[in-house]
């Protein structure tokens, strides 16, 4: 059960955007599935919203957070891509989760112990490789609007 304090993640995403659209909840085994393929644990609070719903689209159906299966699917292409390589810093420091619409990536840092201890919020921007902090939680990136 959620502490009585958690956020309502449909609430907070509706209220910071008002045409999104919401996914049926994700299932533990799909979870259990991303964590084991990319060896990481998930941070709890991408957990628990993608166990309220797996993904949402917003602003013209940019995948905001992405479902857990496309959150695999792009890790995993972004670890291996062999044109990534050549062209940008390394991935494997990162743990991305959605998109703005306008190609940046929002992610998670992952520490030298493969794990995300913190849940800090990065952008990688692609016309720059930058890595720009957001937020200090997911729930904040929401908050602040901070995607756009």
């Amino acid at each position: 059960m959620p502490p009585i304090n958690a956020p309502t993640w449909k609430r907070l995403v509706k209220k910071a955007s008002s045409d999104a659209e919401f996914a049926s909840p994700a299932s533990e085994s799909q979870l259990a599935a991303v964590e084991q393929s990319l060896a990481i644990q998930l941070p709890s609070d991408l957990r628990e919203l993608l166990l309220e719903f797996d993904g949402v689209t917003a602003h013209y159906g940019s995948g905001l957070v992405w479902s857990a299966s496309k959150i695999l699917e792009q890790n995993q292409m972004f670890r291996t891509n062999e044109a990534f390589k050549e062209l940008y810093m390394p991935f494997d420091h990162l743990l991305f989760f959605g998109a703005d619409g306008g190609g940046d990536q929002f992610a998670f840092a992952i520490h030298a112990d493969g794990q995300i201890h913190k849940r800090d919020i990065f952008r990688w921007k692609h016309e720059s490789d930058e890595r720009i902090w957001l937020a200090n939680r997911l729930e904040v990136l929401f908050e602040r609007k901070a995607f756009k």
